[in-house]
């Protein structure tokens, strides 16, 4: 497996453990820091602070 510097957004939802359009909802928001690509967005690692979304949601 490569190992990158960004995740999808498909992987927040496994990693977070919410639905896709919760993600969408954050980076709507400005709450994830995210880059348009086609008809997705990429999340970089240095952008997000995974345990401190994870405190938010819960």
């Amino acid at each position: 497996m490569i190992d990158k510097d960004f995740y999808t957004t498909k992987e927040l939802t496994k990693i977070l453990n919410i639905s896709k359009q919760s993600v969408l909802k954050r980076i709507g928001r400005g709450n994830i820091k995210a880059i348009k690509t086609g008809r997705d967005y990429i999340i970089f690692k240095r952008d997000i602070d995974l345990e401190k979304i994870k405190s938010e949601i819960k």
